[in-house]
């Protein structure tokens, strides 16, 4: 999904939704540790500006098919993904940094420079919604002040959000260790033998004199 900064028009958030498109799902999650999109609710995302910056609220909720990390049988989670983050101009970013670093060495008291009307006109849509948002405890990303592309953000925070592992049942027996059977299905008697790995097998007739 790409909005053009030119689309978000004064202090009227815009709202954006958009089906998620399994070959895009796909490629983020080629390296999730066999976890494979099933179906997922279209992704809804709000933009508003906020003192200069463009505050993004979105989510989805997906169904996940991943294999149980015991038995390996196919297991259907549902992840909601939810995120907010704050979208911070690059060149804005780093002029706020170079501001900040000033402060710390100045020791906080060095002459602030005057706020333009636009700024001043920001900060009041940015009081609007203080109950909403805490705009220094967000995450903020950089962009390029015209365009914000939310796919490397959506493929991060789906990573961020699905588990590191499943199991299907949390008293799953797993799989045996000899022949490969499910354990939940059937028992196939290996259990609690002690089997003799077929590589080693000839070292039991080795004789060894005192």
């Amino acid at each position: 999904m790409r909005v053009k900064i030119e689309e978000i028009q004064g202090l009227e958030p815009l709202t954006v939704s958009e089906a998620i498109k399994p070959e895009t799902m796909a490629e983020y999650l080629a390296d999730a540790g066999g976890f494979s999109l099933a179906r997922a609710t279209p992704l809804t995302v709000t933009f508003k500006r906020v003192s200069g910056r463009v505050l993004v609220r979105g989510g989805f909720v997906g169904n996940f098919s991943v294999p149980c990390k015991r038995c390996l049988s196919d297991e259907t989670i549902e992840v909601p993904v939810d995120f907010s983050l704050r979208m911070v101009e690059e060149a804005r970013r780093s002029e706020e940094d170079d501001a900040q670093a000033g402060e710390g060495a100045g020791g906080g008291t060095g002459r602030r420079k005057k706020r333009t009307k636009q700024q001043k006109k920001d900060d009041d849509g940015e009081a609007e919604i203080a109950a909403s948002f805490e705009l220094d405890e967000i995450d903020a990303e950089p962009f390029d002040g015209k365009t914000i592309d939310l796919d490397p953000i959506v493929r991060e925070q789906v990573l961020l959000a699905l588990p590191v592992a499943v199991v299907c049942r949390e008293d799953c027996k797993g799989l045996c260790t000899v022949c490969g059977q499910n354990l939940n299905e059937s028992d196939c008697g290996h259990a609690g033998k002690k089997e003799v790995d077929v590589r080693l097998a000839k070292l039991k007739d080795i004789k060894l004199k005192n």
